[in-house]
């Protein structure tokens, strides 16, 4: 445990890094909600020591390997790397994440072996065995924790949080959460009764077709489709995307495989509802079917035809049904979503297993 001047130990947390809205959510949990202290590794001696794989479906390419680790200018990512701002700090590279505006904790090799760790949580199944292994090595005392994001995942460790359904192995005990997103941004803001805009922010925008059908047909509506590989671009960071969400007063949420993402949970936080796929969103399983309720909470475009769909939203951006629509999926998130009890729960967990 690292020690906090006049307060009780500080527990030290070690996970992976492939995903940034998922790391940020594990500072949110960790740090802000928990007082813990969480790192993640920087350094090409991770992988050429056999503890990172994130880099094996890409056929360990180098510049993907340099992305994430890299302590060097080889890399392109501005911040997974040190090719941008960052201080070092007792050994501790504290690198700036500028997409959440703040720092993460990143350590080499050397420096995880060189401290004290309680909990080893590995998010990316393929991690299980190396990080085994790191523990083994480096950190005995250390329990083994594992975090499912995705449906598809499996683990074997006997402590798992899950974001994601997952059904647990005989012996395991398990807490089911959700990542949080950053509420000092994803707040409910009424909507704009001026503006008739749906706006999308799924990367490469899945059902393109669909859309640009939508687009042709709603053209007294300012449709807008945000994203890498989306016709109007990415958007920077998560306060630009909080801010442009607050601009809509109606998402466009098309996402197979993964209806209820992070994207899903700042349309619910900031409250606007949802044109979708209700076969994306029962894909998602977990608590995406309480939160999407067609006519509700959300529009399933699967249930009409083009210009039923079309009536629909226009009567969804009218000021007075738009704004009761946008208090109800605020609603909705609040009764159903705790960030607060759910990290007293996973603090529990924790609690009986060290």
């Amino acid at each position: 445990m690292g020690e906090a001047p006049g307060d009780e130990p500080v527990l030290n947390v070690f996970t992976d890094y492939h995903h940034g809205d998922l790391y940020f959510s594990l500072q949110l949990l960790f740090e802000r909600r928990l007082g813990f202290a969480l790192y993640r590794p920087i350094g090409l001696e991770w992988f050429q020591q056999g503890y990172w794989k994130i880099a094996e479906p890409y056929g360990n390419a180098a510049d993907t390997i340099n992305q994430y680790l890299a302590i060097n200018k080889l890399g392109w990512n501005p911040y997974k790397n040190l090719n941008g701002q960052h201080y070092i700090e007792d050994g501790v590279y504290n690198v700036y994440d500028p997409g959440h505006g703040c720092y993460q904790k990143a350590i080499t090799v050397e420096k995880f072996a060189s401290m004290k760790f309680d909990i080893i949580l590995p998010t990316y199944e393929p991690h299980e065995v190396p990080f085994l292994k790191l523990r083994d090595t480096y950190q005995p005392g250390a329990k083994m924790m594992a975090q499912i994001g995705n449906w598809h995942q499996k683990s074997r460790l006997p402590y798992v949080i899950h974001s994601a359904p997952y059904a647990a192995q005989p012996g395991q005990r398990v807490v089911y959460y959700h990542q949080e997103i950053d509420p000092a941004l994803f707040s409910y803001s009424a909507p704009d009764p001026a503006t008739r805009r749906v706006y999308s922010f799924v990367n490469c925008l899945p059902h393109a077709p669909t859309y640009h059908a939508y687009k042709a047909a709603l053209l007294d509506v300012e449709m807008k489709a945000y994203g890498a590989g989306s016709p109007d671009g990415p958007v920077s960071g998560s306060a630009g995307v909080a801010s442009k969400m607050r601009e809509a007063n109606v998402g466009w949420h098309l996402k197979p495989f993964d209806g209820f993402g992070h994207t899903a949970m700042g349309w619910f936080a900031i409250g606007r509802p949802v044109v979708t796929t209700m076969s994306d969103v029962v894909g998602s399983g977990g608590d995406a079917l309480s939160l999407f309720e067609p006519g509700v909470t959300c529009l399933n475009v699967e249930a009409g035809d083009l210009a039923s769909n079309c009536a629909a939203i226009r009567r969804m951006l009218q000021p007075e049904e738009n704004l009761m629509w946008s208090q109800r999926v605020q609603r909705r998130f609040s009764d159903i979503i705790n960030y607060d009890r759910e990290a007293e729960q996973i603090r529990e967990l924790i609690e009986g297993v060290l």
